[in-house]
């Protein structure tokens, strides 16, 4: 099963008053849901022979007035599988457990370094490339090979500085597990309006250059990158990736803003080569198993992997940054919506109609095939036209992935928790248990009513603003 985000299956039992015993990883939902019924604590029987380290809370980044007391409550502790499997025995024959912990939450000062190298054509508008520069125990494969694969980019940037059209921020973060992207959530709250007018797109930098990680079939781009993302690691490495949706993980922490974002994780061993280790998922490290554990050492580099890695990362960021306009497709997105608004419309038929959202997309998608059919060929970065649609592309991304990827307010961060596509709407797949109480289909209805607005709004901004920069 899901041994990070699955929740714990209590089968109609009472937890309360109990230390909960079950597998897998320490997570906040699988945290949120023993601390719902009740429990005293949570062990967390992990699936190999180390512990894997992590952090139990759901908030994202530093607490605000809305979400502080939504920090857990239980104490919670991980165990290998060997440790974990005879507790549960232990457990069944009627045993008991105890167990002490100490937990420090404070306000403390983390670095974050940022270096800029600026562009000659139009310096104020930047890719920000980013990775987190603190790790467990040593952290060769998380991320060690992230902040030198940034460092070198950054070097070679700075080098050839004279070429760049646009301009590079290269970001290390603190405060990536033990502060749940602390760092990453500090810039995005500090330089929030600098990021929406200015920043061409977020790149995250975490694990490459692993041993074994001959696939690129666990990395993620929001949809409209998609396209960029297949075509830039095929030309640059030969192998074609697998781009998938950006879970809510992994200093993602601009979805509020609206920024085109695309890598977290990199490189990964194929699930073949997994499969002949025996080696179970896990969040890093080119899927070595040795991800948040004291092993997370040398040996599980590859030079030339690493090396491998840079050159995709170098040629995904300066392909953006010398795009005459970034070269990002959103009517791949509103292929996406039109996707997942039809599973939460076969789920809501009788309940809610979604038609209202429907011809919305339909115009969006008109404007969109005539401002992108708009665009010649032969456009220097930089130039009236150029910055027209460029902007465009910004703006469209600042009103669509919002949307798409985030229930909160803008400039405002979802907990570390699963966000599906087009949350306002997800609502919908609860429609088939509302059919037995009048009040619970209500209510459900008010919740699309609500939901359907803010998304058919914002698909009349993006249509607006694409029309107003066809050429």
């Amino acid at each position: 099963g899901d041994i990070f985000s699955a929740g714990v299956n209590f089968k109609e039992r009472s937890i309360a008053g109990k230390i909960i015993i079950t597998e897998g990883m320490a997570a906040p939902g699988k945290v949120a849901d023993l601390m719902k019924g009740g429990a005293l604590a949570g062990v967390f029987v992990n699936p190999g022979e180390n512990i894997h380290e992590g952090i139990c809370t759901s908030i994202w980044g530093t607490p605000d007035l809305d979400n502080q007391g939504d920090q857990p409550t239980i104490p919670a502790i991980a165990v290998n599988n060997p440790s974990g499997l005879a507790l549960i025995e232990h457990a069944k024959a009627g045993g008991s457990i105890a167990f002490s912990t100490t937990l420090e939450t404070k306000w403390r000062t983390i670095p974050v370094l940022v270096a800029d190298v600026k562009g000659t054509v139009e310096p104020e508008k930047y890719v920000l490339l980013h990775g987190h520069v603190d790790g467990w125990h040593h952290g060769a494969g998380d991320n060690i090979t992230g902040d030198a694969t940034i460092a070198e980019i950054a070097r070679v940037f700075n080098a050839n500085r004279g070429a760049l059209k646009r301009s590079l921020k290269a970001a290390w973060w603190s405060g990536h597990s033990h502060g749940r992207y602390a760092g990453s959530t500090w810039f995005a709250d500090e330089f929030a309006i600098d990021l929406a007018q200015n920043c061409l797109a977020q790149v995250n930098c975490d694990s490459p250059g692993c041993r074994w990680a001959e696939t690129y079939n666990d990395l993620s781009a929001l949809t409209e990158a998609n396209d960029f993302v297949t075509a830039t690691i095929s030309d640059v490495t030969g192998i074609v990736p697998q781009p998938s949706r950006p879970p809510r993980a992994g200093d993602y922490s601009f979805n509020g803003i609206g920024l085109t974002g695309f890598y977290m994780l990199s490189s990964t061993m194929s699930e073949e080569a997994r499969a002949e280790r025996n080696y179970y998922p896990v969040g890093g490290c080119g899927a070595n198993i040795e991800w948040h554990t004291e092993d997370d050492l040398i040996h599980i580099l590859d030079r030339d992997i690493l090396v491998r890695d840079i050159k995709m990362y170098a040629a995904s960021v300066l392909r953006v940054v010398n795009a005459p306009v970034a070269p990002f497709n959103f009517r791949a997105t509103t292929a996406e919506f039109r996707a997942t608004l039809d599973t939460y419309q076969a789920a809501a038929e009788g309940v809610f109609d979604f038609g209202m959202t429907y011809s919305a997309l339909d115009d969006l998608d008109q404007a969109l095939d005539a401002f992108y059919a708009s665009i010649p060929a032969d456009l220097e970065a930089g130039t009236p036209q150029a910055v027209t649609c460029n902007d465009a592309q910004l703006r469209l991304g600042r009103i669509l992935i919002p949307v798409n990827y985030s229930r909160a307010e803008a400039f405002h961060h979802d907990p570390a928790l699963s966000v599906p596509p087009l949350p306002d709407l997800a609502p919908a797949m609860q429609a088939s248990q509302s059919n037995a109480s009048p009040a619970k289909r209500g209510v459900l209805r008010a919740s699309l009513t609500r939901g359907q607005n803010r998304l058919v709004w914002a698909l009349i901004q993006a249509a607006e603003t694409a029309r107003a920069a066809t050429i």
